[in-house]
């Protein structure tokens, strides 16, 4: 049993790992190279991201004859990483330790499997239009495997795998501001775009009967992460800042702001005055004025 539970473990934590290590590691090798080039012997930070995304789609699937081998790849890529991207928070490093001296461990393929793929959908729910892609295809592999270790009676599995198509990420042109609150889906229909100088000021709010508000500044031509997290508002029953404690916090990237078009996307958590929190998701920007 003590086995089991520590491959789970292992496994809910290596692929949690994953999806930080995809979103955050593309955003950063686009937009703010932490030193040098971001390569090492060769091998970039992009590269050696897709080469974690790989060996880890491997180990997902992996049983007891093939677990230590396909471990050890995915450690040895993690450690790859390491080199070639930086580990500044440590948090990769921990992965690797966390794998230990893979030795091959009894564990439950269905219930893994499952694991797996509730960790996937909710790294693919913070997607970046850059890392859209990659983590719809991880959640794909997710659901195959969960099909080849507890089968798919009702086709409910192989149903979720056609609906994301080629994992292509496109957004509704008709849809400027959108976001998901906890579970509510919003759409802000209206939007307004003020130029104050340099500065666009976005209004974004809901059609009758609710009236929900979303509102940010950002200066014209300026692109990056976090770069609109300091005048973000989002108004429901009341208004909501961006979170700063450190852990699951708000997170923005605009990557399209040039001739009257704003692009970009955001999600994390915001709070309010008497310390409520609220979770974003699906976060997205795509403004034409």
């Amino acid at each position: 049993m003590f086995v089991q539970t520590q491959f789970k473990f292992i496994m809910k934590k290596f692929f949690a790992l994953l999806m930080c290590v995809v979103s955050l590691t593309f955003m950063t090798c686009e937009n703010e190279p932490l030193e040098g080039d971001f390569a090492t012997g060769g091998l970039s930070c992009e590269t050696a991201a897709a080469n974690t995304v790989q060996a880890a789609l491997n180990l997902v699937s992996a049983n007891q004859d093939n677990y230590t081998q396909l471990c050890i790849a995915y450690r040895n890529a993690l450690q790859a990483q390491i080199e070639a991207c930086g580990d500044p928070d440590g948090s990769i490093q921990a992965g690797v330790d966390a794998l230990g001296d893979c030795s091959t461990i009894n564990f439950d393929d269905c219930e893994n499997a499952e694991d797996a793929v509730d960790t996937a959908q909710a790294a693919l729910d913070s997607a970046t239009p850059d890392t859209y892609s990659s983590l719809c295809n991880v959640l794909k592999a997710a659901l195959q495997n969960q099909i080849a270790q507890c089968g798919d009676v009702d086709g409910s599995i192989q149903a979720q795998i056609s609906d994301l198509g080629d994992c292509s990420f496109n957004v509704p042109a008709e849809v400027e501001i959108s976001l998901t609150a906890g579970t509510l889906d919003i759409e802000f229909d209206l939007v307004d775009v003020v130029v104050d100088g340099t500065t666009l000021k976005i209004t974004g709010e809901t059609s009758a009967p609710n009236d929900y508000m979303v509102y940010f500044e950002i200066e014209q031509g300026q692109t990056g992460v976090d770069v609109i997290n300091s005048t973000f508002q989002l108004t429901l029953t009341s208004v909501f800042f961006p979170s700063t404690v450190g852990f699951e916090d708000y997170t923005s990237n605009i990557t399209v702001n040039t001739d009257g078009t704003l692009t970009g996307t955001f999600f994390g958590l915001v709070t309010n005055a008497d310390g409520g929190d609220l979770s974003l998701t699906s976060g997205m920007i795509n403004i034409t004025y």
